[in-house]
């Protein structure tokens, strides 16, 4: 099933179009790259919700988880606006916390997500600053941490179009806007009114106060995506799925200087974890910080295998090949170095298997590596020994990823002292 887009034979001997799950990543179920239409995934999207008759006027009441959605399509006018569920009640906070997700099966990831209807209004990025009622009223929502009460009122029937993406977590029907009220009061934790208050502080100042105060990492992400972070006059709209990379970079930005003043680790370390169809492997080298993630989707007799790495000083310039998934696991990397006073080189290996994979966002690789690195890890003496052990939990010849993995090749013809003394 997962060649290229090509014809299928039915029963009846009709042959009809079977597509390709690989395309999906660059579709996100509204493009129509493999020539299947409806959409397989739209049509499953459907399939698994009644929303679109449980909302059957232009009345939507709901408990938000809290969640809002800010597009990137025509900026700097975006249109943005909560998501709310026709349903009220506590449900309604795991809709928004992929770090509880990864021992569901995708169809209730898909029918959690699905279950919101994205509400959504143009809006001028600037107009973040000094904002108009329903835009100060969704920024007021994003404050809470717990899911609020609310009302909208629509301009349309909610309606499936894009309900994918490559980055953020998988979006509901969307309606246009007309009108939203809060019926609760938000629960704002303490730090995330002061730091949301402070009109002098700055955005990644404002991100670091939150993320060592424990505030959770996608209500961090959903701050900055509706212009409460930062300087008053500089404040915007930042379209969600910029956000979540940015907030995954400045984080990672400032652990990566904690670990370059700590020493080395001394052994080869591994850590691997799987689910939802996503391998996620661990290595840790004894060297200065470097890093590198791989990515490869299964398929073929030689599926490719993609790169981005940095060396010990960092990187400047966006991670143009893995893309969201590079910070997303540099940033798990990073802490796990910082909470065991450690430096290291690290390779990321992550292997997609598109027979169990939908678009679920950049999410789930966060999530895997962290959980992964939350077990014990295996140690060895000899690079050799990791490797072998890695070989074990891929599906793709682990020579392959080592053969254009840049971090790899420098670690194993470097020349050291040792050698010379040797």
């Amino acid at each position: 099933m997962l060649a290229q887009m090509r014809l299928e034979k039915t029963p009846t001997g009709v042959k009809q179009p079977s597509y390709d799950e690989r395309v999906c990543s660059r579709c996100m179920g509204h493009r129509a790259l493999c020539g299947v239409r409806p959409c397989p995934l739209v049509m499953r999207a459907r399939a698994l919700t009644n929303i679109e008759n449980a909302v059957t006027g232009l009345d939507l009441a709901g408990s938000s988880p809290p969640s809002v959605f800010v597009g990137e399509y025509g900026y700097p006018k975006v249109l943005a606006g909560p998501l709310i569920p026709p349903v009220t009640g506590d449900f309604a906070a795991i809709m928004e916390r992929p770090d509880l997700w990864l021992d569901r099966s995708i169809d209730e990831i898909l029918s959690i997500r699905f279950s919101l209807v994205r509400t959504k209004k143009p809006i001028q990025v600037e107009a973040a600053s000094n904002p108009p009622r329903l835009l100060s009223e969704t920024q007021t929502l994003a404050l809470s941490e717990a899911p609020t009460t609310s009302e909208a009122t629509l301009l349309k029937r909610p309606q499936f179009s894009r309900v994918f993406s490559d980055t953020t977590l998988p979006i509901g029907p969307s309606a246009p806007l007309e009108l939203f009220v809060l019926d609760d009061n938000p629960k704002v934790p303490r730090v995330v009114d002061r730091v949301t208050s402070d009109t002098d502080l700055k955005a990644v100042g404002g991100i670091m106060d939150l993320f060592r105060d424990g505030i959770h990492q996608s209500h961090v992400t959903r701050l900055v995506s509706v212009g409460l972070l930062g300087e008053q006059k500089k404040r915007r709209l930042v379209p969600t799925k910029w956000s979540i990379t940015a907030v995954d970079d400045i984080i990672g930005k400032d652990l990566h200087k904690k670990v370059l003043r700590n020493p080395w680790l001394n052994d080869y370390v591994v850590h691997s974890d799987h689910a939802l169809g996503n391998t996620v492997i661990l290595l840790f080298l004894p060297s200065g910080w470097q890093f590198e993630a791989l990515e490869c989707w299964l398929g073929g007799l030689n599926p490719p295998i993609i790169t981005d790495h940095e060396w010990f000083k960092g990187r400047k310039d966006y991670a143009s090949s893995v893309v969201g998934a590079y910070y997303a696991t540099r940033l798990p990397a990073l802490q796990y170095l910082v909470d065991r006073r450690r430096q290291a080189g690290v390779i990321v290996f992550m292997e997609i298997d598109p027979h169990r994979w939908v678009p679920l966002g950049v999410w789930r690789f966060r999530e895997i590596a962290r959980r992964a690195l939350s077990k014990r890890g295996r140690k060895f003496s000899k690079l050799e020994e990791a490797v072998e052990h890695i070989g074990t939990r891929l599906v793709n010849p682990v020579d392959r990823w080592l053969k254009v993995s840049e971090i790899y090749k420098e670690f194993t013809t470097q020349t050291t002292l040792t050698d010379y003394l040797d």
